[in-house]
């Protein structure tokens, strides 16, 4: 009687670590202030999800990614498709991996025997206690590497390389945080239409480089006025600023039948109280300035 098998190659396992996550900008932040920097500190290379998926054969270039990894860590906050496929491959060939998530419900009933830690973007030190518990459970699976499978009836043979010592250098960020609280007043006119929007755009107290800021915009559709609500995600580096739309709810719908999420790439006067860039729009791009009131 003839016995299936199955083999996979795993090649030369690398000191690098897998990253899977959205490829959303709501995510940027988190992988190159949090997860880059926590992993760089136990000695691994990322390699990001996202950086193979703007090549060609991208499923390949993914499970060659994976099978090369030491570890994988996985981003399971929104329960992204692709993300969760990466988990799979990486969990059926035995990987070490490390779940983040902002919502315990975004964990899979049958993952939560895997190592996953639950973060509250509410807490101020949240980035800071994300990092450190990273890096402790990534050093943690290092010292202690799977050499089976998650699965049974699945052997993993693999040579692992010797465990780093040092961490890898990564580029620091500019952390000098300018202070751009307060409320600001801008317009524009849309692309398509030609509809001209006001907005104002409140940055909270005590910001830091990475924050959630609100706006308010109202324009008109068929003379019936409109007005969104609109929470984005601001990250400051030095005197460049970009603000990403995330969610949006109305507070007077009028006429619109939908509303898309806005994006800001701006530069910070050197007094504060201008915002000069881009608009990125569904149609397109403009110019687009901020005035801080005073």
């Amino acid at each position: 009687m003839n016995s299936g098998r199955v083999i996979v190659h795993l090649r030369d396992v690398t000191n690098t670590c897998f990253v899977a996550m959205p490829f959303h900008d709501l995510y940027t932040a988190e992988y190159d202030r949090v997860i880059r920097p926590a992993i760089g500190e136990a000695g691994l290379i990322c390699v990001r999800g996202d950086e193979i998926y703007a090549r060609p054969a991208i499923v390949q270039d993914v499970w060659n990614s994976i099978c090369n990894a030491r570890l994988v860590v996985a981003e399971l906050s929104g329960r992204n498709p692709n993300v969760m496929y990466e988990v799979g491959l990486a969990h059926a060939i035995g990987k070490p991996i490390i779940l983040l998530t902002r919502s315990e419900d975004d964990v899979p009933f049958d993952l939560r025997s895997l190592r996953y830690i639950y973060y509250d973007t509410n807490d101020p030190f949240c980035g800071e206690n994300l990092r450190k518990e990273i890096t402790r459970l990534v050093r943690l699976a290092m010292d202690n590497p799977a050499t089976s499978t998650h699965l049974e009836r699945i052997e993993i043979q693999a040579a692992l390389p010797d465990a780093p010592v040092t961490p890898v250098s990564l580029p620091e960020f500019d952390d000098h945080v300018r202070d751009l609280s307060g409320t600001w007043k801008t317009s524009w006119t849309s692309i398509r239409f030609g509809r001209e929007h006001s907005a104002t755009l409140v940055i909270p107290t005590g910001h830091g480089s990475e924050f959630v800021a609100s706006m308010v915009i109202t324009y008109s559709r068929n003379t019936i006025q409109t007005i969104v609500h609109e929470s984005l995600t601001g990250s400051l580096n030095g005197n460049a600023l970009r603000l990403v739309g995330v969610n949006y709810t109305y507070i007077q719908k009028g006429k619109s039948v939908t509303y898309g999420l806005d994006s800001f790439d701006l530069n910070v006067s050197d007094s504060c109280d201008r915002l000069d860039g881009l608009i990125v729009l569904r149609y397109g791009s403009s110019q687009v300035i901020f005035v801080k009131e005073r």
